[in-house]
């Protein structure tokens, strides 16, 4: 399926620069992106001419019409946040017994690559890539996820820190974080 980049939004309990291990051995990459109506709308409307191609494909090869999962990954929260939620799995094993690990790629605000990601928090306003992925599961029925491919940090709200500032003009830049680590990724004192 093709790779949909979602509008700039906000980002809640995003696990980005590490997977979240909570409720999955093999770790979890994930972010809620909260958006406008309007943009959610816009993401929906591509997503669900993915998926609904997908679903007649599924049920023409079924011979019949296949239940609906209830599970929604685009949906509109209770306290009426508009939302868009991906993931990606931080590992996982081939047939042939081959761990598989990946990262998710992030980008600063001027499209540059970071060697090192930041620990994005909550409250930063980022885009996502995200690739609609179908499945079919016989107690469940027919579904889909949104995988997490890449993020851009428009501005940054690190993770665990206790010290804030306000964004400043020109967004977060990469060059900024480079300059406080040495050659081998650790940080420097300043």
């Amino acid at each position: 399926m093709a790779v949909i980049t979602t509008p700039k939004g906000k980002a809640v309990w995003p696990w980005i620069a590490a997977p979240d291990y909570k409720f999955n051995e093999a770790g979890t990459f994930s972010c809620r992106l909260h958006v406008t109506e309007d943009e959610f709308g816009a993401i929906k409307r591509q997503v669900d001419e993915q998926v609904e191609r997908e679903y007649d494909e599924a049920c023409k090869a079924a011979g019949k019409k296949i239940p609906r999962a209830s599970s929604q990954p685009l949906r509109k929260t209770d306290d009426g946040d508009w939302e868009i939620y991906a993931k990606q799995n931080a590992s996982r094993v081939t047939k042939d017994g081959e761990k598989l690990k990946f990262v998710i790629p992030v980008f600063d605000s001027q499209g540059k690559k970071l060697k090192i990601p930041p620990p994005v928090g909550s409250g930063s306003i980022i885009k996502m890539s995200i690739e609609p992925y179908t499945w079919n599961v016989a107690s469940m029925g027919f579904g889909y996820t949104l995988r997490l491919k890449a993020v851009q940090v428009i501005d940054l709200v690190e993770y665990g820190g206790t010290v804030s500032f306000d964004a400043e003009e020109g967004g977060f830049v990469s060059e900024d974080l480079d300059d406080a680590m040495s050659d081998d990724g650790e940080s420097v004192p300043f």
